[in-house]
């Protein structure tokens, strides 16, 4: 994290997921009985009390049968709360949820591609939201194929409504790209400059797939130098976070890796820059679905989550 004097905080890192593994075994130690005078051979015990030994086998298998009804029951758990049979959430343990009014130019350049907008509604807890969305009825339809990149991360499931999205937002506080030169000699080399508009809050996925190096810069101050680029799942973030004089504008120079081979092929999904802007502006749709939502729903946001409005934009890696 590094602080300038524009009253702005800069976090330039990649994602990276860490994986654990937790282990554990179970030892049966079996202790044989020694005859008591050493002289004699060893016999097999002829009392009850002996005969406990043998009986050790038989509790293991008692308790492997215990560990797998419990992982069975554990699973079907699961699966009963997932397809919403039965609800896993009331008034006293409440469901984390998130409601994001989203402005979708992801794949739109210069005015190209028409501009989406729409009201989604996800959670992070597992579970369909069936029963939050017929108390809501507010148009929206729910499926795995509503997919929302927040370039911090993305949801796999949720739930759209376009009905009434238009309001409450307006085409200028939709963020800009403008490529302002791209040379390619022995070395590509692309400025990029951006304009989050009236956003202060943002963050912005550098393809390092194709991008070697890079610098970001604000006027005449860099914020992010040359060198020293981390990457996790082939993207280098950086967030920002300002204060209420914070600029908007701000200058990107992108040094390209010279065996890219990704920018020779059209339409394969992955853009050169993704870019999130968050708006802390609650829209009249926005304001409909919150009045309405269950007494068993609470909002939940962590620092990466977006606010109640949010662009979303790209820049194309076939400039």
């Amino acid at each position: 994290m590094r602080s300038i004097p524009l009253g702005i905080s800069v976090t330039s890192t990649s994602t990276s997921i860490n994986n654990s593994r937790t282990s554990s075994c179970l030892n049966n130690n079996l202790n044989f009985k020694k005859p008591l005078n050493p002289s004699f051979p060893s016999r097999v015990p002829r009392s009850s009390h002996e005969f406990s030994f043998f009986s050790s086998p038989s509790k293991s298998g008692a308790k492997r049968s215990i560990v797998l009804a419990t992982c069975l029951l554990f699973g079907l758990s699961v699966t009963v709360i997932l397809s919403g049979i039965v609800p896993p959430f009331t008034e006293d343990t409440a469901r984390a949820v998130n409601v994001v009014h989203v402005v979708d130019t992801t794949g739109r350049f210069e005015g190209k591609q028409d501009t989406s907008s729409y009201v989604s509604l996800f959670s992070v807890t597992p579970g369909k939201l069936n029963k939050e969305v017929e108390q809501i009825k507010e148009g929206f339809i729910c499926g795995r194929e509503k997919v929302v990149d927040f370039v911090t991360f993305s949801v796999k499931y949720g739930c759209w409504t376009y009905d009434d999205t238009e309001g409450g937002w307006s085409k200028s506080d939709i963020p800009t790209f403008h490529v302002d030169s791209d040379t390619k000699s022995s070395e590509r080399i692309t400025q990029v400059s951006l304009d989050t508009k009236g956003s202060i809050r943002w963050v912005l996925a550098i393809n390092t797939e194709e991008i070697e190096d890079f610098k970001f810069k604000v006027n005449s101050e860099e914020l992010v130098p040359l060198g020293d680029k981390s990457s996790g799942d082939g993207w280098h973030i950086i967030q920002f976070s300002g204060g209420k004089n914070a600029p908007t504008i701000f200058d990107l120079t992108l040094f390209w890796k010279k065996n890219s081979t990704r920018s020779s092929h059209k339409g394969d999904g992955w853009p050169l820059l993704k870019l999130r802007t968050d708006v802390d502006r609650i829209t009249p749709k926005t304001e409909q679905v919150l009045l309405k939502l269950p007494p068993w729903c609470s909002l939940f946001g962590k620092s990466t989550s977006p606010h109640t409005l949010a662009f979303l934009t790209s820049l194309p890696v076939n400039l």
